[in-house]
């Protein structure tokens, strides 16, 4: 393979890890994030349009640092490390004009899936203008790596009508899809569009969420063949039938909020997850998969974690 991902496990060799400069992150808020907590929705709403830098300059600087080591650690381990330009111009304000510029998660924008790289179609206005970011990587992927490139259409700007679907809510397992739906992100539009680009070797299996969830893997986590991390509470009908006799994890919801389900698998049995899941880490240990815990609680507190800062361009895994 030159380029593509088809499991969630598989040793990784190249991969896109966000960047936050301090000074770009703008605090912002929209309709659609009822996955926000208590705290994070007043702060939000507070503070819309603001830079984080001039409301909490510790927490700005804090998470440029966090995804700045997590860079510098997964290249340590042989793994060809991209990350997004910084945004300029008119694209800080296309769509929306507060001027959001961080491009901390990667996850979301953009979709790896076989040799398919996809312009996801998110919900959140600010958030479209992440594409312009990913744009250099996805162009070199695919006039030098035969990557196929596809854009999903964009849902309506009061998102009520997609198609809508984010790299967050898509988790790889071979020739099934698992797509998230919980009305905060991606919906069952988004996982139409994408079970027709895939054609029918594939299967593109919707997973019901509860309301307030804002992607799939922030209830659940494939790990290994066999071994997966997920949040009962958060699912409306439990884990798709294939995934339910694999050894589980079980989180609360409480861990859950903490991003428990949401790490870097650099390997089959060797993850990377945030340093402040020590119940989690212990589990994983007990079943023998090499964890690197690495601080996270920056990003993490603006709602996004290991999985969402990275997304693989290259893993090796063969389909059967």
């Amino acid at each position: 393979m030159r380029f593509g991902v088809h499991h969630e496990w598989g040793k990784l060799r190249e991969v896109v890890i966000g960047i936050s400069p301090a000074e770009d992150f703008v605090v912002f808020h929209e309709d659609s994030q009822r996955w926000l907590l208590p705290e994070g929705d007043k702060l939000s709403r507070a503070h819309k349009g603001r830079r984080l830098i001039d409301v909490d300059p510790e927490w700005a600087k804090r998470i440029e640092r966090q995804v700045d080591a997590l860079a510098e650690r997964v290249a340590r381990e042989s793994v060809t490390v991209h990350r997004p330009r910084r945004l300029d111009g008119a694209e800080r304000t296309f769509l929306a004009a507060n001027g959001e510029g961080a491009q901390l998660f990667p996850r979301d924008g953009m979709i790896v899936v076989g040799n398919h790289v996809i312009d996801a179609s998110l919900r959140l206005l600010c958030r479209q203008r992440e594409r312009y970011g990913l744009r250099p990587i996805v162009q070199q992927a695919v006039q030098q790596r035969g990557a196929r490139w596809s854009s999903v259409p964009l849902g309506s700007p009061g998102c009520v009508d997609g198609p809508f679907l984010e790299g967050g809510d898509t988790l790889l397992n071979g020739y099934e899809v698992y797509v998230g739906i919980s009305g905060c992100a991606s919906d069952l539009a988004g996982a139409d569009w994408l079970q027709g680009l895939l054609g029918e070797k594939y299967r593109v299996i919707p997973v019901a969420m509860k309301s307030n969830v804002l992607h799939l893997d922030c209830a659940m986590a494939l790990i290994k063949p066999g071994l997966l991390v997920y949040c009962p509470p958060k699912l409306i009908d439990g884990l798709p039938m294939s995934l339910r006799d694999w050894d589980k994890i079980e989180v609360s919801a409480d861990e859950a909020n903490r991003l428990a389900t949401n790490g870097l698998v650099l390997e089959e049995g060797r993850v990377i997850i945030d340093a402040d899941n020590g119940r989690v880490i212990e589990e994983l240990r007990k079943r023998k998969v090499d964890v690197i815990p690495l601080p996270f609680d920056g990003p993490i507190s603006t709602g996004g974690g290991l999985r969402c800062a990275h997304h693989p361009l290259l893993r090796e895994s063969a389909l059967i």
